[in-house]
């Protein structure tokens, strides 16, 4: 593991510790077995599966092969004991306009964050994917995070049982999904699991409100499993059920969140939470349109702290998803995202978390991209979110993180910020013997707020501007 490389100091020494940083991560894995399974055991490039080379926006192919399971391909060339693993490595570096106190984003024995100009190994991860028997298949993911609390945790998990059938000539793929994570079993791009920019700077700072299912991710240990059908590759259907896992469970997996760090709106749930997507999709000629909707709902006891009761979340999403190939180099594509979250707080006024007995919160996210010959890849997206001003909920300050630059000093949640990135991929389009064993990106994003937590100016009550937090992300992502 590469421990966190932390600067303060003049420009070249920041990109040449970045350059440092990553072929030391390269070294250890380039000797080892480990590859990239799922196109090893395919016999496909990378780009057969993946728009831009290197996931997780599926092809039509790729979405088929998440469908059934993980299970299609014999082209295994090593033996099965290790034809399933692979190797990720991610290392980057992130500037924010202006810094922040040393520690705020992480403090542990590695060391802990600077004011800014942060580089560091965001995390290294260990895979087990691919075909299990004929009809199941798994994607798990391990991480090595040396910013964390516990350093090594099951960041993604899903197991998958498919098959196949006809009645009056439809064709219809079904299956069970026993995943880790609302929206981990999807395969579209406006879903928190798998939404672009598919890794963010931990070294920014971020707003004091999120959409549920983000905050789930972000900390409710869940665990759950969802029935799925596809009908005619056009109209899917999936239903299931999630819930947070026993504390000891939480633990020996790596993923026990105590409220420390969590957002407003985290915390474990309690009892089951039904969960629910479906989507239309069609494809006519070089142009592909996905129209849905998923949501969640549940009760929660909030920042961990049981006997208080709990309180009542709702998050209601509509989004769709656009694809045009206008000829075999150039890629357009568009996704849009709308997220209702309603929220009766009843535990969290009793103790004294939040001001309000009901809040509201919405988001909206559009996006639009160009790649070239699924090496180059160019977008721009806007994100706009607003909801009821409540003091206390998103006073982080006076709360257990403590965090007085994540706070709003009005109460107010609204957020509106634009993204600028880019993104090369050398690898992984079957032109070079390496493409089964290794992939590559380097991705550049560039965030600007015009609005934080409620206000252009002094968002935080003690000077801070919008603009303060816009965020400069430079990351190196290695796969094996």
């Amino acid at each position: 593991m590469v421990k966190p490389i932390l600067i303060n100091g003049v420009k070249n020494s920041l990109f040449l510790n970045i350059i440092i940083s990553s072929l030391l991560s390269i070294i250890p894995f380039q000797n080892a077995s480990a590859t990239a399974a799922f196109s090893r055991q395919t016999g496909e490039p990378c780009a057969a599966c993946h728009m831009q080379s290197y996931g997780p926006w599926l092809t039509q192919l790729g979405q088929k092969f998440k469908l059934d399971g993980y299970v299609a391909g014999n082209a295994n060339t090593l033996p099965d004991i290790l034809n399933p693993l692979s190797a990720e490595v991610v290392a980057s570096y992130t500037n924010t306009n202006v810094g922040v106190p040393g520690g705020t984003y992480y403090s542990n024995a590695n060391g802990q964050s600077g004011r800014n100009n942060n580089v560091m190994n965001d995390w290294s991860a260990i895979y087990y994917t691919g075909r299990v028997t004929s009809k199941i298949g798994s994607y798990l993911q391990l991480n090595i995070n040396p910013q964390v609390s516990y350093s090594m945790n099951l960041a993604m998990a899903d197991i998958r049982y498919a098959d196949h059938f006809k009645i009056a000539g439809n064709d219809i793929t079904y299956g069970i999904s026993v995943n880790n994570a609302p929206t981990m079993s999807d395969f579209w791009m406006s879903t928190p699991a798998w939404m672009y920019p598919y890794t963010n700077s931990s070294a920014t700072i971020k707003p004091a409100a999120t959409p549920w299912l983000n905050a789930l991710m972000g900390g409710a240990n869940t665990a759950g499993a969802t029935a799925y059908t596809m009908i005619n590759n056009h109209l899917y259907l999936e239903a299931g059920g999630y819930t947070s896992q026993a504390a000891k469970m939480a633990q020996g997996l790596g993923v026990w969140a105590n409220a420390t760090g969590t957002s407003p709106q985290g915390g474990l749930i309690d009892g089951g939470a039904p969960y629910w997507r479906m989507f239309l999709q069609h494809t006519v000629g070089p142009h592909t349109m996905m129209v849905g909707t998923y949501g969640l709902a549940a009760k929660v006891v909030p920042m961990y702290q049981s006997g208080y009761g709990t309180n009542s979340y709702q998050e209601y999403n509509v989004d769709s998803n656009y694809s045009y190939m206008l000829n075999a180099d150039h890629m357009l594509m568009a996704s849009f995202r709308y997220s209702r979250d309603n929220m009766q707080m009843n535990s969290s006024v009793q103790q004294g978390l939040s001001d309000n007995l009901s809040n509201n919160l919405d988001t909206v996210m559009l996006m639009g991209m160009w790649t070239y010959k699924q090496t180059y890849n160019m977008t721009l997206a806007w994100n706009k979110m607003s909801g009821t001003t409540d003091a206390t909920l998103y006073n982080l300050s006076s709360q257990d993180s403590g965090c007085g630059v994540c706070s709003s000093a009005n109460g107010s949640p609204n957020t509106n910020s634009f993204m600028l990135g880019g993104d090369y991929i050398p690898f992984g389009k079957g032109t070079s013997k390496l493409d089964p064993y290794l992939n590559l990106r380097f991705s550049l994003q560039y965030w600007a707020y015009t609005q934080f937590n409620g206000a252009a100016s002094n968002y935080d009550g003690n000077g801070r501007n919008a603009s303060a937090n816009n965020t400069l992300y430079f990351s190196t992502n290695f796969m094996f």
